[in-house]
């Protein structure tokens, strides 16, 4: 009786640890945009896989007169970007257009 009620025990543990990573997964949204020395930006997002967020942030760029220089891009449990851009605008502009880019797909 006691291995079972063991059994059960590491099973409901399982289950928690289950829920709050997906938890985790559903909440996370990181943007970060930061100067790389002169006409340059570094762009981070972290974010929960959507359907069209790689295409809404590249559109996004292209609406800004952005030139991408270098990115990485990786989907595998989340969706992650990391990308040099050569740009005449604010850091700030951009990390908000971005932000706000990711808060909408997270509600579809």
């Amino acid at each position: 009786m006691d291995a079972s009620l063991y059994i059960y025990k590491l099973k409901l543990q399982v289950e928690a640890i289950k829920k709050e990573y997906q938890h985790l997964i559903d909440h996370i949204q990181e943007v970060k945009v930061e100067n790389l020395g002169r006409d340059y930006l570094v762009v981070r997002v972290r974010c929960k896989k959507g359907e069209e967020i790689l295409v809404s942030i590249l559109e996004a760029f292209e609406e800004m007169n952005l030139e991408i220089v270098e990115a990485k891009i990786t989907c595998k449990v989340l969706f992650g970007m990391e990308a040099i851009v050569k740009a005449d605008i604010n850091a700030d502009v951009l990390n908000h257009t971005i932000l706000k880019l990711v808060q909408m797909q997270q509600t579809l």
